[in-house]
This record gives structure tokens, sequence and C-alpha cells, in this order.
């Protein structure tokens, strides 16, 4: 009878125990909900790092199949870069909405490969290298917050002013390009609240609307009829 009493009050004990440990689990997580009227802001500030991968992209001039020249192919590789910039983000009524205006400096080298009939195994590269400012204005969509955490979605503009690249586009025997781009962007990012700020990485792909191409009759430009820019990002967002 004694050893069955003893097994009941550790049995209870257990539960008690289980109980308990749940509670403060449960305690510790409300505790540990950091910012919590972090969104309640109506306008949030911050900076962003980023790196990316870009290149041009290049379609073909009827020149390019129809004459006697000895290009074979053109074709654009990728490049690294990288940008820092600011953050400005109001909030659109809904926490779950906000609109974030993102200028930043950007710098870009890019790489067009000319291959001829006579030369095939070494071919000749048309390099960009390039300083932008540039000023995304995106839409940010926002999962509901679970304890520290969120997803979200971008989509927006990016306008985009060179401020480089001048001797280039002074040589008419080069390959030459406008100083001016526009850009559809759209990505996805998971915010992370810490105790004293936001930290959300960033995964953002940028395609560009207008021809960059300068014509100016020179054996580069004659091949190519339209030029312009794809790019993957990776920001990190400090806000």
């Amino acid at each position: 009878m004694h050893n069955k009493l003893v097994i009941k009050l550790v049995l209870l004990g257990l539960v008690a125990i289980s109980f308990f440990k749940a509670d403060i689990g449960l305690a510790q997580k409300a505790k540990s909900r950091n910012l919590p009227y972090y969104d309640d802001r109506n306008w949030r500030y911050g900076f962003q790092l980023g790196v990316h991968q870009s290149r041009f992209q290049v379609r073909h001039d009827p020149y390019f199949a129809a004459n006697g020249d000895s290009t074979t192919a053109i074709y654009p590789t990728w490049s690294p870069g990288f940008s820092v910039g600011l953050i400005v983000s109001k909030r659109l009524g809904d926490e779950l909405w906000n609109l974030r205006f993102l200028p930043n400096v950007t710098f870009y080298e890019r790489n067009i490969l000319f291959v001829y009939r006579n030369n095939e195994e070494n071919p000749v590269s048309s390099t960009f290298e390039a300083t932008y400012v540039e000023f995304p204005l995106l839409v940010k969509y926002k999962s509901v917050r679970r304890t520290n955490h969120r997803m979200y979605l971008v989509g927006g503009l990016t306008a985009g002013f060179s401020v480089g690249a001048r001797r280039q586009r002074l040589n008419e025997l080069a390959l030459q390009t406008t100083k001016a781009n526009l850009e559809i962007s759209y990505g996805f990012g998971w915010d992370i609240y810490f105790d004293m700020f936001k930290f959300a990485p960033e995964i953002r792909i940028s395609h560009g609307i207008p021809n960059l191409l300068i014509k100016n009759g020179n054996a580069f430009s004659n091949n190519i009829s339209r030029i312009t820019t794809h790019r993957v990002s990776l920001f990190l967002n400090f806000e």
C-alpha cells in the first residue's frame, strides 16, 4: 500500500512539474517578444548592405547574321558587385503593408564577350565598370508575426543613374550604353526582431526595361539591337 502511494505521489509530482515547465515556457515565450510595438510606427529608418551578381541581356541585330562580319558569337557574363544604402519605410494602414524607399550607391562590372571566326579561343571582352545612384521604390507585404519572425514579399521599380563610365561613353570605338536605367524588382525576405533593432536578409531579382544600347555604328554595336540588365541581389537590412 505504501509503495502504491509513493508511486502515485511521484506520478502526480511529475505531472505537476511538466505543467509548471509548460507555464514557464509560455511565460518566457511571451517575454521573449522583442520590439513588440515596432510595427505600430508610421515611419521607420535604417540602412542596408548588398552584394549581387549582374549581367547584360543581349538581343542580336539582323546585321549579325546577314553580313560577312567575322563575329560568330556574342554573350554576356555574370559579374559581382555591391551596394550600400538607406532605408525609409512608411506604414500603409494595415501593419502588413509598407512602402519602402531605398536610395543607394551600387558598383557594377558587366562584360560582353565577342567571339571572332579567326580567333575563337580568345574572345574580346567589352567591360563596363560603373557606379550607379539608384532609387528603389518598393511595396512590402508581410506575413503575420510569429514571436520574433515574419516572412515578406517585395515588389516595385528601381530607377538608376550612372555617375561613372564617362571614359567609355567618350570612346566611339567601344560599346556604349545610356546613363539611366529602370528595372522591375521583386523578391522575398525574412524579418528577425532583436532587442534593439530588426534584421532582415532579402533576396531580390531585377530586370531592366529600357534598351541601354547607344547605336554609334562601330563594329560592336552593329551586331546588337538591344541591351538590358539582369541582377540577383542579397541585401542585409538593419532597421
